[in-house]
């Protein structure tokens, strides 16, 4: 017998050897389980005395393991339909991720409902899924029996020798476990038609256990497929092709067109500004946390400047609301990061007057004494001068409500990788943009790891709310990902990750490890002094 502590409940005895399934109480979706703050699958025999705790579909790390779990029938469905087909999940849309069959034609919407036909049946035999750990040759005979080259490609380097493989029938696979104990346990599901691929969907944490309305993200979409065919051109889709161009010292060649791809980015959208039959006199510029926003913004003033405009940057930031007064968010707690911390009125009647070129009284946010201040500074719009506005609500239409849109040009800003680690394995964005903000944090706030992993979560809360909402309305889309940071940050952010020792972070931090692992680290030298990537790293000829 063993005892098992399930959360604060009392200590029970249960038989050694019986899963955790057989522990769950009913009427909850319990997907998976923490075992001393490991993240396991149900079907994970209990052998020792443990203390459990469930985690649900609507959890952030069940919402992963719900949507792993969804791919890896996705890809064995694929595999029985469409045998000589390349399934490749291309990247997150509209609540989802955007697929695609690479096969001798066009893929057409009976081949979508055929796919989706077979993972409903799938579904309805509720086959078991079991997980193992197996070393490198194990793993490399899979994939080479499911002609996987991208998998393949990424073991070739790879600085792992032991790989999860999870086995459903007759088909095994390489995936990032734990999942489902059986393939009845998921939920909803569709697969959405969207030419050339389709949209795997699947609930939200909000929508559980139904699926999520669908809002077209056309334009988001078009720069995802834009970068990924420029990826796909340089014979970088995945991050095992990355490995062997660094590992054949082609790395600063790398560097130098991705950074070269940015510059001549930002000189396009500098272009069109000035080019704009009536000059804009504000730019707005929005886009999640660890974007690169700030680096960004001050390239842009400089090919502006090129165009024979002149940049003045103006501070959100200085138009907060005394601390005192700053609104209440739903735990009672200043929110500090809502538009209603920020005096929209008087904010509003300072841009009102500066467009009609009128000197203002410029403040100054005191962030020790937590309150606005003025110290005699003025400012004036000349006409050859525009503003740049950088912030989380840039976009949003009740910051400037009061300038007319044909004086605004908008700008969405973030990091929306490109690359995948295989086929069937997107690297995530969201992940990025924590390991860059938890490199920033440690070096320039003084944050461990800990305090930034556990913010991210609110941080995360905070852009569906207030950034992501308005993205579409942009102007431009500026994408900040670069093919090549994921092999520079890898040893400082493992590091990092390593001191993480909160079991309700452990097993993230342990996931996103083994992630990081499967890349090949680069040295920061050739990554030049203006790029995006030192707003983290260090080193900005900005800062």
């Amino acid at each position: 017998m063993v005892k098992i502590k399930l959360g604060r409940s009392a200590v029970r005895e249960v038989k050694e050897g019986t899963p955790i399934s057989k522990l769950i109480p009913a009427g909850q979706p319990i997907i998976a389980a923490k075992l001393e703050g490991e993240l396991v699958g149900l079907n994970t025999s209990l052998t020792k005395d443990a203390k459990i705790e469930f985690v649900l579909a609507t959890d952030p790390e069940g919402l992963k393991i719900h949507q792993e779990s969804l791919i890896f029938v996705l890809t064995m469905a694929a595999k029985r339909a469409f045998p000589e087909a390349r399934l490749v999940v291309e990247h997150s849309t509209s609540k989802g991720f955007y697929c695609t069959l690479r096969m001798e034609r066009i893929m057409e919407k009976r081949d979508v409902e055929l796919l989706e036909a077979e993972m409903l049946g799938l579904l309805a035999d509720d086959l078991p899924v079991t997980m193992r750990e197996v070393d490198r040759k194990e793993a490399t005979a899979i994939c080479k029996r499911n002609n996987n080259t991208s998998k393949l490609a990424l073991l070739e380097y790879a600085d792992k020798d032991e790989y999860i493989i999870h086995r459903c029938g007759d088909f095994a696979d390489w995936a990032r476990g734990p999942l489902v104990p059986s393939t009845g346990s998921l939920c909803a599901f569709e697969l959405l038609h969207y030419p050339p691929g389709f949209i795997l969907r699947y609930p939200t944490p909000e929508s559980f256990p139904e699926l999520p309305t669908f809002v077209e993200q056309p334009k988001l979409f078009l720069i995802f497929h834009h970068y990924e065919r420029w990826s796909e051109a340089l014979g970088i889709s995945d991050i095992g092709h990355l490995n062997r161009l660094i590992r054949e010292d082609k790395g600063l060649e790398l560097v130098n067109v991705a950074e070269a791809l940015h510059e001549k980015a930002i000189a396009r959208i500098a272009d069109r500004i000035a080019a704009t039959t009536i000059l804009p006199r504000i730019v707005l510029i929005a886009g999640p946390s660890s974007a690169g926003k700030t680096t960004f913004s001050k390239r842009l003033a400089v090919h502006l400047r090129v165009n024979g405009l002149r940049p003045l940057p103006l501070s959100v930031d200085d138009y907060f609301f005394d601390r005192s007064s700053t609104p209440l968010d739903e735990e009672e707690k200043p929110d500090f990061e809502g538009i209603d911390a920020i005096d929209l009125e008087f904010f509003n009647q300072q841009l009102v007057l500066l467009l009609e070129g009128k000197r203002v009284d410029r403040p100054r946010f005191d962030f020790e004494r937590g309150r606005r201040c003025f110290d005699g500074t003025t400012m004036i719009l000349k006409p050859n001068e525009i503003l740049i506005v950088e912030g989380i609500h840039a976009l949003n239409p009740r910051l400037t409500s009061a300038v007319p849109k044909h004086l605004k040009f908008k700008i969405y800003v973030s990091a929306l990788t490109q690359l995948n680690y295989h086929d069937q394995r997107i690297v995530s964005t969201s992940d990025t943009r924590m390991l860059r903000r938890m490199l920033r944090d440690y070096s320039y706030r003084a944050h461990t790891p800990t305090r930034t992993m556990k913010r991210w979560a609110k941080v995360r809360r905070g852009e569906e709310r207030n950034v992501f909402p308005y993205q579409e309305s942009a102007d431009e889309m500026f994408n900040s990902a670069l093919i090549y940071e994921l092999a520079v940050m890898r040893n400082r952010a493992m590091k990092l990750l390593r001191t993480v020792r909160s079991k309700g972070l452990r097993s993230e931090a342990e996931r996103m490890i083994s992630l990081l692992e499967l890349v090949t680290p680069m040295d920061d030298g050739a990554v030049p002094p203006a790029s995006i990537l030192r707003e983290f790293i260090g080193g900005s000829v900005f800062r």
